[in-house]
């Protein structure tokens, strides 16, 4: 695993996921956000982040992030490239493969 590009993603998701949010509510946006680690048998399997009782789960492997509204509802899964390109700039191409 290359631990470096693993972190660029997360930083595009953040991003991504405020914009996101912003988009659906009229409240304003917590400088902090939750973000979890998600293991599986020890091994690093993906994050969480939450914020406004939305939630994005990313698991590196399926590339993909499922976003979920505060009742715990699936609202859409994107794919991980289509969802953190920028309206601006899309992504390094190196950071996603």
């Amino acid at each position: 695993m290359n631990f470096g590009t693993n972190t660029l993603k997360a930083e595009s998701i953040r991003k991504r996921f405020r914009d996101w949010i912003r988009a659906r509510s009229i409240q304003e946006l917590p400088h902090s956000m939750l973000e979890t680690t998600l293991l599986q048998g020890g091994c690093y399997i993906g994050r969480r982040f939450s914020l406004l009782g939305f939630s994005l789960v990313w698991h590196i492997d399926e590339q993909q992030v499922k976003l979920f509204g505060s009742d715990g509802s699936l609202i859409e899964t994107e794919n991980l490239r289509d969802f953190c390109k920028s309206k601006d700039t899309p992504p390094p191409e190196d950071s996603f493969q």
